[in-house]
């Protein structure tokens, strides 16, 4: 367990935020300029932005990795006097201006809640995928490009993650191909186009993976498609998505909408008074660090606003 600055469980807090990405990293360095007694848990520090290889649309940097990104909030938040621990949350109890937080053996309160908690990465379900985690199926480029240099890699999906995944596979494997269920990638235009015009990318439209394969040696080697022809291939990178990852809501009877995201109004406040939720969590429309951040902003005013109300 990983913590900075003062952990007493017996002190009730201002604001206790549950995730630590761009929106629970902003919401703490906001509530901390309003001098609210902030608690940050998050059992991955950076949250998703960490596996993101080059980040194009956060105003100010023209180009920054995103665990460079995160730091950069991080630390804004540590010197702000934010205190922060590396725990998973268990359970969330409590209403109006009295809640309870577990985090493995440790119970803290507060006055008010702030879930930033992100999304998970969706899981492909075919077969021979979770067996083969870590024998030639991942789930991060960034992390695992470099175990393919000079060989043949897949990638599965066709969004933004997708095309970037690609792309920096591209630089390092002998051949990337990208399999997609549709007839054009989703990924923004630019993102798409640089897939399209890289030469040692091929885009396979229309099909789906039925079954990844592995050789006597146990190691991935080929992908099955849903026409019955057979892709050789050494990775396959999954990057079909994510779900919302709001699981710890239902504790304290958060209204989900049918996708499993959090539903909020405009002061990212939730149906539950005191608990106020930001970034992809939530139901809304764009799932992009600079709008998880505003988020982040919003919510943390709001639970500033209820803080005071008490």
């Amino acid at each position: 367990m990983v913590t900075k600055g003062n952990m007493a469980s017996e002190t009730t807090r201002d604001v206790i935020i549950v995730g630590a990405g761009p929106a629970g990293c902003t919401a703490a360095i906001y509530a901390s300029r309003y001098k609210l007694d902030t608690l940050m848990i998050a059992d991955e520090i950076g949250g998703l932005m960490l596996y993101a290889d080059m980040v194009e649309n956060f105003p100010g940097f023209g180009s920054i990795k995103g665990k460079d990104l995160m730091q950069q909030m991080i630390d804004q938040a540590l010197d702000l006097q934010v205190d922060l621990i590396q725990a998973r949350v268990d359970s969330i109890a409590g209403t109006g201006n009295f809640f309870t937080v577990k985090a493995g053996d440790a119970i803290f309160h507060a006055r008010a809640i702030i879930l930033a908690t992100g999304t998970i990465r969706r899981k492909l379900g075919v077969p021979g995928e979770e067996e083969n985690i870590g024998m030639g199926v991942s789930y991060c480029a960034t992390c695992d490009a470099p175990f393919f240099k000079k060989r043949t890699c897949c990638v599965i999906g066709g969004s933004d993650s997708a095309a970037k995944e690609a792309l920096v596979l591209s630089r390092i494997a002998k051949k990337v191909h990208v399999i997609y269920r549709k007839s054009r990638l989703r990924a923004e235009p630019l993102l798409s186009d640089r897939v399209y015009n890289t030469a040692n990318i091929e885009v396979i439209h229309d099909s789906n993976v039925k079954e990844i394969c592995t050789n006597k040696q146990g190691l991935v080697n080929k992908v099955l498609l849903d026409d019955g022809s057979e892709l050789e291939t050494n990775g396959v990178f999954i990057e079909i998505g994510f779900d919302p990852n709001s699981s710890i809501a239902k504790d304290l009877d958060i209204e989900l909408n049918e996708h499993g995201e959090i539903i909020v109004d405009k002061n990212m406040s939730t149906n539950v008074p005191g608990v106020f939720a930001a970034g992809d969590v939530t139901n809304g429309i764009l799932k992009q660090a600079i709008t998880a951040s505003g988020d982040g902003a919003k919510a943390s005013w709001s639970a500033y606003q209820h803080v005071l109300s008490w």
